[in-house]
């Protein structure tokens, strides 16, 4: 707000001079109103699902090809930050569930992952005597062990360096609140040598 609010002002003011300079402006402005856009989605999701008015429209997909998609409209934004974006599993993963909140919830681990990961994140799907696994690897810093509980919890900030001012700090504890809204359970993991995994495991309705 204090962004979009200067830049407004200064604009106004005729303080911005030059084509350049006030396309620049307008281009932070747009910026920060969609990161707030964004903000304000992320804040009405858990406030409907803390009141259990979140809905849930289950039916058979391709968890493979719903977990391709969200993934792959990150490779702009993982290009940009030089980091390789991978996914991994079978063709096809056949489960019964809601495709717009599965999305969500890859959408939402792979920007973490983007946040902090060094050069490398990988994104995983499986499917095991009726439950649905999803897996986001990054190798970035990690995570301390004492930290593991609390990661999802809202604007939880656990890892050791700063990361990218990707998404809004509430992504984790809408993967976790979606994924036990499904019947599932969200988890990360330190990996071997330096990285993070996270694991949504959800059964298939």
């Amino acid at each position: 707000l204090t962004s979009i609010g200067g830049y407004a002002e200064a604009i106004a003011d005729g303080a911005v001079e030059g084509r350049d300079a006030q396309k620049r402006a307008a281009e932070i402005i747009a910026a920060e109103a969609r990161r707030l856009e964004r903000l304000v989605a992320d804040l009405l999701d858990l406030a409907r699902l803390d009141a259990h008015e979140f809905s849930l429209t289950p039916r058979p997909v391709d968890a493979a090809e719903v977990v391709r998609e969200a993934a792959e409209a990150f490779h702009p934004s993982a290009r940009e930050l030089g980091v390789a974006l991978a996914v991994d599993g079978p063709a096809t993963a056949p489960v019964d569930a809601d495709p717009e909140r599965l999305g969500q919830i890859v959408a939402n681990l792979v920007e973490n992952a983007l946040k902090y990961a060094r050069a490398r994140v990988t994104v995983g799907v499986a499917t095991d005597d009726g439950i649905l696994e999803l897996r986001v690897d990054d190798d970035g810093p990690g995570i301390d062990a004492a930290d593991l509980p609390h990661v999802f919890e809202r604007l939880y900030t656990s890892r050791p360096v700063p990361g990218r001012k990707v998404g809004t700090g509430l992504g984790l504890a809408i993967v976790h609140e979606l994924s036990a809204a499904m019947g599932g359970t969200a988890a990360a993991h330190v990996l071997d040598g330096q990285g993070t995994r996270f694991v949504v495991r959800i059964p298939s309705i």
